[in-house]
């Protein structure tokens, strides 16, 4: 057996590798990290008190691959990345006496996180906003504190998802790595 005929393809085969390794593995890499988000963001919108369920659709992820640093950032919560198009801006519902309208995707992370002591703005809004006061203008009032409803929340989810988590990246980066076998096969 000739001995050049084996190597002839071995500058094929390592270029393949090459991009293999550089490329195609950030792609798999992201293909398995966005899997992970989406399952710990089905479990977080199954755990959401029922209470609550239309504060469901605040759940979202937010990935950054910074290809350049090698840093990925990968967020998963209430409020997070880019709102969808079809979302409303303004809860859909009218309010009750009060005036509040519940807790929806607009502020679930009140019912999740809790808030402090709030009140409106009255007169010190304007000393506040550098304007000048207006004597007519009522005074604000105490609109309370929220007890965190579910805290932890997001940590909970994350451990009861643990093993759907493994699958499901699995099976995602089985595809991704297919998928990009497939173009190297093509290249050459």
């Amino acid at each position: 057996m000739n001995d050049n005929a084996a190597i002839d393809g071995l500058d094929a085969i390592l270029k393949k590798l090459t991009i293999l390794e550089t490329k195609s593995a950030g792609k798999v890499l992201a293909a398995i990290v966005r899997a992970q988000l989406t399952v710990i963001g089905k479990q977080m919108k199954a755990d959401v008190d029922r209470k609550v369920k239309e504060g469901r659709k605040g759940v979202r992820s937010r990935f950054k691959n910074s290809a350049r640093k090698n840093v990925i950032k990968a967020v998963v919560g209430f409020g997070v990345g880019k709102r969808k198009k079809n979302a409303p801006k303004v809860v859909g519902r009218k309010g009750n006496r009060k005036g509040g309208v519940g807790i929806a995707a607009q502020n679930i992370h009140w019912w999740v996180a809790g808030t402090k002591q709030r009140q409106t703005g009255g007169k010190m809004s304007g000393k506040v906003l550098g304007k000048p006061e207006r004597p007519n203008r009522r005074a604000g009032h105490n609109t309370g504190r929220m007890p965190s409803m579910q805290p932890g929340l997001a940590s909970i989810a994350q451990t009861k998802s643990a093993g759907k988590q493994n699958a499901y990246m699995i099976e995602r980066g089985a595809l991704m790595l297919e998928k990009e076998i497939q173009k190297i096969k093509s290249i050459g």
